[in-house]
C-alpha cells in the first residue's frame, strides 16, 4: 500500500476505492446533478479519440506532464475514450486551462465536471451486464516456459481485471516462485526493452523534423557493443545482496480489517469486497517483511482487540468507526517510528486509544522510540496532503544511515525503502556522474535531499531542485556567479516522471554537461529521453545516451529501477569504426 507518503513501491497491492469496469462510471461520477467533490478533492470527467486503448497510467503520466499538477486519482479501462480524474478543489480551474482543447496525440482533450451518480443508478453487485465483454483472463503458460517480466504484468492485470482470487503472498510478491537469478534475467531484459523503446521513439521524433540521430541506428548499437537496437550499452544487472533477500523492507503499511472468518486482522488487503470492505490477510507469510515488523502487526492486532475504539468500516454506506491502519519505519540500529491512522475523534478521547497502543508497544521491546497519530475522515486509507498529524510519544524524528550519512526522517517523508541495494544503486550514480571538484552538481527532485548530500563532498556545490523549471535557471546563475563552468546533474523524479518544462529548463541549460536519470519507472523515462536527446532546432547540443544498467531494489516483485547516463553530444566520443568485413575466397 503505497499510502501518504512519496513514491514507496506497493507491499499491499489493492486500494479500497478500485471498482470493478461496470461501476466504473457510478464511482467516478457520470451522471446526476451533484457535483462530485469531497475530501477538498473534484472528480473531472475527461475525453479524447485517442484515449481508447491508451492504458490508465499513461493517460495519468500524460495529464500530469502536461497539467504540472498532481493526480490524486484517475480511473479508466483501457477500452474507453474518456476517464475520470481527480485534482485538488482549488487546482480544478488551473488543470482545466492546461488540459481542455489540449491535444493527445492527434485529438483534442475535452474536460468536463463530473458528478455523482445516484446510488439507485447502480446495477447491483454480481449482477451480469448483458452487454459487457467478458474479459480475457491469461491462461497459465506450458511447462517449462519462463515468463518475461512483461508476461507477468500482463498477467497480473488481466487477473486483477477479472476478479482472480489471490493471496496476499502471490499479489505481494509474484515472482518469489522463481529463482532469483531468473527474477534477474527478467527484469534485466525489460530494462532492455526500455532502452530498445526510446531508442526507437527518438528515431521516429527525428525522422518527423527530417534529421537523423545517430546513436539511434543499428551501426551505432555495433559499434559500441550494445544488444540490438539499442542507443547505449547496458551494464549487468544490480542485485540485492543474497543475504538481503527477505526482510529488506525498511518501511510497511498494514491495514487494520477483518479476514475472511471475520476475524480481526492486521496486515495487507487480499481484495476489496463488493460492499468495498477490504478483505485483510496476514503479513506473516510475506518475504520481504522483517520479522520485527510482523511482531510489530501483531501486537497492534492484539491492541485493536482489546480497544474500546471500533474498526473502521469501509463499505459504501458506512465509512463510520475509528482504527484504518498504522505504518512503521525500522532504522539500520534498530530503531522503529510507527505512525497509527484512525478517523477524527474528540480530543478528549485521544489518550484512551494512544496510551494502551504505546504501552503493548514499549512493553514488546520492538525498539520504538516514535510514535505519531493521523486523522483520516478520507474514503481511502491514502490520506490528503494536509492531513493532520500529531506527534504522541518519544522522539519527532528517526535516524537513517546511508552510504555513512545520517538522515533524519519524519512518519511522511520519503525515504528508499531498501536501504541495502539503495546503496548500491547510489555508488553506481555517483560513479557515473563523476563531478569534479570545481563542478555544481543539481539534485533534481531532492526529496530530503540524499541523492545531494552523498555527492556533497564530490564536487564544488549541490543545488537541491524540486520540480520547478525557475531553479533550474537559478542554478545557471549560480554557476555563472561561482566561476563553475561545468554543472552535472541527477534526476530521480516520481513515477510520472517530469515535467515537460524542466526537460525543456534541462536541455536549454547550455552548462549542463551530464545528467544521471534514476527511475522507478522504466516506461516514463522512455518518453522523458526521447524528449532530452530529440534534435529538435539548430544548433542545439541534445543529450546523447551512453551507458544504462537495471537495478533489483525489490525482490521477488515485478517493479524494477533503472539508471540512465546522458552526455551532451558534442561531448560523447565517436565510437570505433567496424572492422572491415573479410573479403569471401576467391577474391
Amino acid at each position: 500500500q503505497a499510502g501518504a507518503s512519496g513514491k514507496d513501491e506497493a507491499v499491499e497491492v489493492e486500494e479500497p476505492e478500485a471498482e470493478a469496469e461496470e461501476d466504473g462510471a457510478a464511482q467516478a461520477g457520470a451522471s446526476g446533478k451533484e457535483e462530485a467533490v469531497e475530501d477538498g478533492c473534484a472528480r473531472l470527467h475527461l475525453s479524447s479519440k485517442d484515449f481508447t486503448k491508451c492504458p490508465e497510467g499513461k493517460v495519468q503520466t500524460w495529464l500530469a506532464k502536461t497539467s504540472g499538477i498532481g493526480i490524486q486519482k484517475c480511473f479508466k479501462m483501457k477500452h474507453w475514450n474518456y476517464a475520470f480524474v481527480t485534482v485538488r478543489k482549488e487546482e480544478i480551474e488551473a488543470f482545466t486551462r492546461a488540459i481542455a482543447g489540449t491535444t493527445f496525440r492527434s485529438h483534442p482533450v475535452d474536460v468536463k465536471v463530473g458528478h455523482k451518480r445516484d446510488a439507485n443508478q447502480r446495477r447491483p453487485k454480481g449482477e451480469e451486464d448483458p452487454n459487457a465483454k467478458r474479459r480475457k483472463v491469461q491462461k497459465d503458460w506450458p511447462e517449462g516456459y519462463v515468463p518475461t517480466l512483461k508476461d507477468i504484468r500482463d498477467k497480473e492485470k488481466s487477473h486483477k481485471g477479472a476478479g482472480v482470487d489471490k493471496t496476499v503472498k502471490q499479489k505481494a510478491a509474484p515472482l518469489l516462485e522463481y529463482d532469483y537469478a531468473t527474477q534477474l534475467g527478467m527484469k534485466e531484459t525489460y530494462v532492455k526493452s526500455s532502452v530498445r523503446a526510446f531508442t526507437k521513439q527518438a528515431k521516429l521524433k527525428s525522422e518527423e523534423h527530417g534529421s537523423t540521430v545517430e546513436w539511434t541506428e543499428p551501426e551505432w548499437a555495433l559499434r559500441t557493443k550494445a544488444p540490438g537496437h539499442c542507443g547505449c550499452p547496458l551494464d549487468p544487472i544490480i542485485g540485492t545482496p543474497a543475504e538481503h533477500l527477505e526482510g529488506y523492507r525498511n518501511k510497511c503499511e498494514f491495514t487494520i480489517g477483518h479476514n475472511a472468518a471475520g476475524e480481526l486482522e492486521v496486515g495487507f488487503v487480499r481484495k476489496i469486497q463488493d460492499d468495498m470492505q477490504p478483505l485483510i490477510d496476514s503479513a506473516e507469510d510475506i518475504p520481504h517483511v522483517p520479522a520485527v515488523m510482523k511482531r510489530f502487526a501483531s501486537v497492534v492486532r492484539d491492541c485493536v482487540k482489546a480497544s474500546p475504539f471500533p474498526v473502521f468500516d469501509r463499505r459504501r454506506e458506512a465509512k463510520s468507526g475509528v482504527w484504518r491502519l498504522v505504518m512503521c519505519r525500522l532504522s539500520a540500529n534498530g530503531s522503529m517510528m510507527v505512525m497509527v491512522q484512525t478517523a477524527s475523534f474528540s480530543e478528549e478521547k485521544r489518550e484512551a486509544l494512544t496510551k494502551p497502543l504505546v504501552e503493548a508497544l514499549l512493553a514488546a521491546d520492538l525498539g520504538v522510540t516514535s510514535v505519531f497519530l493521523q486523522l483520516n475522515d478520507a474514503a481511502s486509507d491514502a490520506a490528503q496532503p494536509g492531513a493532520p498529524l500529531i506527534h504522541v510519544h518519544g522522539e519527532e524524528r528517526l535516524k537513517m544511515p546511508l552510504l555513512g550519512l545520517t538522515f533524519e526522517i519524519g512518519p511522511l517523508s520519503f525515504f528508499q525503502t531498501n536501504p541495502i541495494t539503495c546503496a548500491l544503486l547510489y555508488e553506481k550514480a555517483l560513479s557515473w556522474l563523476s563531478p569534479d571538484s570545481k563542478a555544481l552538481a543539481l539534485d533534481v527532485c531532492c526529496g530530503v535531499g540524499t541523492i545531494g548530500l552523498c555527492m556533497a563532498n564530490r564536487c564544488r556545490k549541490v543545488v537541491g531542485l524540486e520540480l520547478v523549471p525557475e531553479a533550474v535557471e537559478s542554478a545557471k546563475q549560480n554557476a555563472a556567479l561561482n566561476g563553475t563552468s561545468l554543472v552535472a546533474a541527477v534526476l530521480d523524479p516520481p513515477r510520472p516522471g517530469l515535467h515537460k518544462d524542466v526537460l525543456q529548463a534541462l536541455r536549454d541549460c547550455a552548462q549542463l554537461t551530464r545528467i544521471v536519470y534514476i527511475s522507478c519507472n522504466p516506461d516514463s523515462l522512455a518518453e522523458d529521453v526521447v524528449k532530452l536527446t530529440a534534435a529538435s532546432r539548430e544548433g542545439e547540443d541534445p543529450f546523447v545516451p551512453v551507458r544504462a544498467v537495471a537495478v533489483d531494489m525489490f525482490p521477488h516483485t515485478v517493479h524494477v529501477e533503472m539508471v540512465l547516463l546522458l552526455e551532451r553530444k558534442s561531448r560523447v566520443s565517436e565510437p570505433p569504426p567496424l572492422p572491415p568485413k573479410p573479403e569471401a575466397d576467391g577474391k
